[in-house]
């Protein structure tokens, strides 16, 4: 009897080893391997600027297999006491109504002025972005230096 439930219990474990074997050796990853990007991202050429640089370009990449869509606008906050807050000189800016449909796959730059006289400290760039009709928020963050 104890043979008979030893053999049974091998024969149940060598079946489960096989089924993730085949379970893995289907799999179009290989084991351990990152699932494909298929994100949309919001890159700075530039993550640290110092007192009186003014010029920051961004770029929105499309890794998502559908197209989306943007406008001009984009907010600057600054950290402060923890909390991002948008800065004074972003809220009464113009903007102008355009819209850029990215397709899966591309990227697209702009540039950024900011002020002269921009104070030092940590800020982030902050972008709404639509895919597929739900709105997505981007931010990317940069420090201004003394």
């Amino acid at each position: 009897m104890k043979t008979a439930l030893i053999i049974s219990a091998a024969a149940t474990a060598f079946a489960l080893a096989a089924l993730v074997i085949l379970a893995m050796s289907t799999s179009s990853q290989p084991f351990g391997a990152a699932p494909p990007a298929k994100e949309i991202f919001l890159v700075l050429d530039k993550t640290e600027l110092y007192k009186g640089q003014r010029t920051l370009t961004y770029t929105i990449i499309n890794n998502t297999p559908e197209t989306i869509g943007f406008g001009e606008p984009y907010d600057i906050q600054k950290k402060q006491d923890g909390e991002w807050v948008s800065v004074e000189w972003m809220k009464d800016r113009a903007w102008i109504l355009i819209y850029y449909n990215l397709e899966p796959g591309k990227s697209l730059s702009k540039r950024v002025e900011l002020p002269v006289d921009i104070e030092p400290g940590d800020y982030r760039l902050v972008k709404e972005v639509d895919v597929g009709g739900e709105k997505r928020v981007l931010t990317a963050t940069f420090t201004v230096l003394e």
